[in-house]
């Protein structure tokens, strides 16, 4: 949560001064005041300012949620998002039509949206959230089929004694091979450069 402390001759001016440093609006805010202003003793004694803590009441749900919907709606998408609160951090799953343009080859315009969105939610946090954005259940239809290959040339290995070697995959799609496989009587490992790298399947050796 983002906080800052605001002073000022009056309790507006020190509130007015922290809310222009996080640069957000006085509905947004927690206003907790510190210190009231006091006028100074017969010329003596100074006059104290007032002193204010402002801390941002800032919700990741509902930014992303205006956010994605302002997004799909420039981009033209007939879809429409639903975001929660996952237990490892925001999740965001889109359905509608014609998804393609926003999944792209291989996934890679959907992980160039993760990336943005994470970046857009993570200028308005202290700590950060992760992001996971799945358009049209891709993400999870791929995560099925990236396992079934991998299980299929497992039991290849295993039968035929002989190395296995996949298509090539992103870095998220081989993790899912190594995890898939990690508890198999095979090992893994990747070759090649991206994006042309690749997931071997091996006979485990003592």
């Amino acid at each position: 949560m983002r906080e800052a402390v605001g002073r000022g001759k009056t309790v507006e001016e020190a509130i007015a001064s922290a809310l222009a440093e996080l640069k957000i609006e006085r509905e947004q805010a927690d206003i907790t005041i510190q210190e009231l202003p006091s006028k100074g003793l017969l010329g003596i004694l100074p006059g104290k300012d007032a002193v204010v803590l402002v801390r941002e009441q800032f919700d990741p749900v509902l930014y992303l949620s205006d956010w994605f919907d302002e997004f799909l709606n420039k981009m033209h998408v007939n879809a429409r998002s639903s975001v929660e609160m996952g237990p490892d951090g925001v999740e965001v799953r889109i359905s509608g039509h014609n998804l393609g343009a926003l999944i792209g080859r291989r996934g890679q315009t959907l992980d160039s949206l993760q990336y943005l969105a994470t970046l857009v939610l993570n200028k308005k946090t202290a700590d950060f959230v992760p992001v996971f954005v799945d358009v049209g259940d891709y993400r999870e239809k791929r995560r099925q089929a990236v396992e079934k290959t991998a299980l299929a040339g497992a039991d290849k290995v295993i039968r035929t004694g002989r190395k296995s070697i996949l298509p090539p995959m992103t870095p998220a799609q081989r993790r899912l091979v190594h995890m898939a496989l990690s508890d198999k009587d095979v090992v893994t490992y990747s070759i090649g450069e991206e994006p042309r790298r690749k997931v071997v399947i091996d006979v485990k050796r003592d």
